[in-house]
């Protein structure tokens, strides 16, 4: 086995039945969280219970971030937070530039910048102010062209047609590879590079999203590699054309 990756979320934004879609891939000893949704020590405890392995913020060694969207990474304050406060280590951050140009300044900054400290002893105030950044939080490397290294496994990034920037991505460690759509429009390109995956999940959902119709009028050799993921709670999960990822799930590549 090259490394695993276990179903952390399979929901859409708005969906009430499940965790907003992650994964969480692991080999060599280190865990890499791939997109970090909103209540995500929850969806982390769901997983751990499913599978009886020990997994929580405290666990996580590397996150990437697909996009900005609040279903996708409204999850970071809480990690990066946990593990300022509570593990005193910094975790490593990864995402494309475009998606790291926007992440502190639009979606973190207003919570994470302003933090209170004891004060020295003897001093006028019991606490001081204190401002700090992203890089205070997390070690940031963003995601370059081409092949990068990301803990044990090396990244490969290609945009997608969505609202806002977005990368799908594929891990590869070992001669294995998986492969993950995020969040885009049907993209007859984007898929046959997943393609080349052991294994890829891909969105399905309304609006700028992949319609199930497109999906399952591709070839059969395309299909049998793809699990859906970002699925609307409507979804007939158990009569799926595609089979879908579950929560909880682990495969093994």
């Amino acid at each position: 086995m090259a490394f695993s990756v276990r179903v952390v979320g399979v929901g859409d934004a708005f969906t009430a039945k499940y965790h907003n879609a992650c994964l969480l891939l692991e080999a060599g000893g280190a865990r890499v969280l791939v997109d970090a949704p909103p209540a995500l020590a929850r969806a982390l405890a769901d997983v751990a219970r499913a599978t009886g392995d020990s997994v929580g913020l405290d666990s996580i060694d590397h996150v990437i971030i697909t996009h900005l969207h609040g279903d996708h990474m409204g999850g970071l304050e809480q990690l990066l937070f946990y593990q300022r406060f509570v593990t005193g280590r910094k975790i490593v951050l990864h995402a494309i530039p475009e998606v790291l140009a926007g992440l502190w300044d639009t979606r973190l900054r207003g919570g994470m910048e302003q933090l209170i400290e004891a004060a020295p002893a003897g001093g006028a105030l019991p606490y001081l102010e204190r401002k700090l950044t992203l890089e205070d939080y997390a070690q940031v490397l963003p995601l370059e062209p081409g092949v990068n290294a990301l803990g044990p496994f090396q990244v490969e990034w290609r945009p997608t047609v969505h609202h806002i920037p977005t990368s799908a991505l594929r891990f590869s460690r070992e001669g294995r590879t998986l492969g993950y759509s995020a969040d885009t429009a049907f993209d007859p390109s984007l898929i046959a590079w997943l393609n080349r995956s052991d294994l890829f999940f891909h969105e399905t959902n309304l609006g700028v999203h992949t319609p199930l119709a497109s999906l399952v009028a591709l070839p059969e050799a395309q299909r049998e590699r793809m699990r859906l993921i970002h699925y609307p709670d409507a979804h007939d999960v158990s009569n799926s054309p595609i089979p879908c990822a579950r929560e909880g799930e682990r495969h093994d590549l």
